[in-house]
């Protein structure tokens, strides 16, 4: 048995190594992304403006009349005076074929004053360019820059071998034998005579606390309703997410879109205040395949997890 767990902790550990090897520099990188996005790219983040800012839908109106075969998806408020709002826009439907026009998604930044463009990118595009590194280090770290899923499914099958292999690698640290606390305690310390061994078993030892959950997290941002919540739900009842809950929805049940983001923001605004939030929105955004909208709160780059409205 012993020499099987020896096997797969040496295969799955060669065979995620890459992968975690790149998932680990990019997200080192990605941890302080807005502050190195703003310093490669000010003219994206500041402006010299001042006076009040437009309203939300103010500044989706100006830019839609700009790009009229495209229209906002997704938008982010500046959080301090003399920044620029985000606008991240699709291509509309062509009424006469019925499909999107043939333009490529755009992400736009304006000055929340005037409404005038300050700057233009496409998210994601490839590669060490001042203006798409940052975003294509965080398209990377989250799929390997992939088409489709595949990249998040990839990446969620190396996070399962992870978790896996966390588990035979702390088998392979039990002792054989009594006392088991006793020998096990041997495990974690390290001799010179076997240097590269004792490292390599006790630094795992040691972290094995922190690398655990941030491998079963792995495959809860990559594989969420395919693997994490139904395994869960074997122990913890797990509410659906808004998608998957519109999702299990006929086309005919999820109706029309009936507002803009004008009353989209007054309608979320309202809520919150029912809700007693005191933070202002950060971001607002349309979900077109579930005809639904989302508000978050406070700043939209918090590590800490904003608080969201769904309507």
């Amino acid at each position: 048995m012993r020499s099987i767990l020896v096997l797969l902790h040496r295969y799955i550990g060669l065979a995620t190594a890459l992968f975690l090897f790149l998932a680990g520099i990019t997200g080192s990188i990605l941890a302080f992304h807005h502050e190195l996005d703003e310093w490669l790219n000010p003219e994206f983040y500041h402006t010299t403006s001042e006076g009040p800012v437009l309203a939300p839908g103010d500044l989706v109106e100006r830019i839609e009349a700009a790009n009229p075969r495209m229209q906002v998806w997704y938008m982010e408020f500046p959080d301090e005076p003399g920044h620029a709002a985000l606008m991240a826009l699709v291509p509309r439907k062509d009424p006469a074929t019925g499909k999107p026009f043939d333009i490529r998604p755009v992400v736009h930044y304006l000055d929340a004053v005037t409404g005038e463009p300050v700057g233009t990118r496409y998210w994601g595009e490839c590669c060490f360019s001042r203006k798409n590194f940052v975003p294509f280090m965080l398209e990377f770290h989250y799929n390997l820059s992939l088409p489709g899923n595949w990249g998040l499914w990839l990446m969620g099958i190396v996070a399962i071998a992870w978790v896996l292999d966390c588990f035979v690698s702390l088998l392979l640290t039990f002792p054989r034998g009594r006392p088991f606390f006793g020998k096990w305690w041997t495990s974690w310390k390290i001799k010179r005579q076997r240097m590269n061994h004792d490292v390599h078993r006790a630094g795992g030892l040691w972290l094995w606390l922190l690398l655990l959950p941030v491998a079963v997290s792995s495959v809860a941002m990559n594989l969420p309703e395919q693997v994490f919540k139904p395994v869960v739900s074997l122990v913890s009842k797990v509410e659906p997410s808004v998608y998957e809950a519109r999702g299990r929805l006929p086309a005919e049940q999820l109706g029309t879109t009936a507002y803009d983001f004008h009353q989209a923001y007054d309608y979320a605004m309202q809520h919150a205040a029912d809700l007693g939030l005191s933070e202002p929105i950060g971001e607002l955004y349309y979900s077109f395949e579930y005809n639904f909208y989302g508000a978050g709160f406070g700043d939209h780059d918090s590590n800490q997890g904003n608080a969201w409205l769904f309507f």
